[in-house]
């Protein structure tokens, strides 16, 4: 007889990861009720949200066409070659390793670092433009993330593993079983870039579970002690910061840390706080929904498409898993998921027309 759940058939998305992650970040935290319900609401919301962007794409008259695969592998060969070398030019500019001597990371150059961000974005668009071999695949993830690393940051090493294991899987390259085992390595690298830190840093403790309570614990600050908006002025300055549009010259983290009385450092309230702070309650459907809408079609473009659908899909994906405990609030980031909502939108009117030809 045929198990109730297969796991075999079934078909993992973010939606399953991130409320499977919000729930242990309430449990390994010791917040407040209230914040415990908010978290898990929400993650509950994306979850249902990303069902129906899913189900939209479904309903509407789309038939996919053919792309050309070989622009949108050197299109991604580009982002690495654009990665790599500001990678690199930023190690020469700061003169040091950031991943050892963590006081160096502030000197980066900021335009070296952004365009370093390009990597995992072009390594996610080649493998889902390719078939390259997946011994390939793993040998220069391996290598790209050793290269990341040196500048100290571990979101980028993690953004770039996570998406090469979303473009491999929603490609069909490798499946549920590979998945976990993917997730696992995943996992021990996480920790153990964490316990570096933590030991060049000289910090004690279990470095996942302490960084979870303190960004969890500054949410509970903010749902408990928090009253009125902010009305957007926290994700504004993600442009204002850089002088993009008028407003304020501190970054989003900033901003956070300066509300609740801290100064000199910046501070991550985990994707639900910048909300709260800056549209109240109220404010995490709309924000919660768009998200789960654009990851669904997103996912389901990616799926028939492959190619730059998939692999800024990949990405996108990564980044919201992500951001549960670094928000999205970096101005970077936030271009990636226009991107994404572009290349949705162009691959739903494209499918449109090749249903009328």
């Amino acid at each position: 007889m045929k198990n109730f759940i297969d796991f075999k058939d079934l078909k993992v998305g973010p939606h399953h990861i991130f409320v499977i992650l919000s729930s242990l970040f309430v449990l390994f935290s010791s917040v407040s009720g209230s914040t415990s319900l908010i978290v898990l609401f929400s993650s509950f919301f994306f979850y249902i949200s990303f069902i129906s962007g899913k189900k939209l794409l479904k309903n509407l008259e789309f038939k996919p066409y053919k792309i050309d695969f070989k622009k949108h592998y050197l299109f991604g060969i580009f982002l690495i070659f654009i990665g790599v070398l500001f990678t690199i030019l930023d190690l020469l500019w700061v003169r040091g390793v950031p991943l050892f001597d963590p006081v160096s990371r502030k000197f980066l150059n900021v335009l070296y670092t952004a365009l370093s961000h390009m990597l995992p974005l072009g390594f996610a668009i080649a493998i889902s433009s390719s078939k390259l071999s997946l011994k390939r695949i793993v040998l220069y993830s391996v290598a790209f993330s050793a290269l990341i690393m040196l500048l100290g940051y571990r979101t980028q090493v993690i953004l770039l593993l996570l998406s090469t294991v979303f473009s491999l899987y929603y490609s069909k390259r490798i499946k549920n079983n590979a998945l976990v085992y993917s997730f696992l390595v995943l996992f021990i690298v996480t920790f153990g870039l964490s316990f570096l830190r933590h030991s060049v840093l000289g910090i004690g403790g279990n470095p996942i579970t302490s960084r979870i309570s303190l960004t969890m614990s500054v949410l509970d600050v903010i749902v408990n002690n928090f009253t009125g908006t902010y009305e957007g002025i926290i994700h504004t300055s993600i442009f204002s910061s850089y002088g993009i549009i008028p407003g304020s010259r501190f970054g989003p983290r900033t901003l956070i840390a300066n509300s609740i009385g801290i100064t000199g450092v910046t501070i991550t309230p985990t994707i639900f706080g910048a909300v709260l702070m800056d549209f109240g309650i109220l404010g995490i459907i709309p924000y919660f929904g768009i998200f789960g809408l654009l990851l669904g079609i997103s996912q389901k473009i990616g799926e028939c498409l492959k190619g730059a659908y998939l692999g800024v899909y990949s990405i996108m994906a990564a980044y919201f898993l992500i951001g549960i405990e670094t928000g999205i609030l970096d101005f970077d980031v936030i271009m990636v998921y226009l991107l994404g909502a572009i290349l949705s939108l162009n691959g739903i009117f494209k499918g449109i027309l090749n249903v009328k030809k």
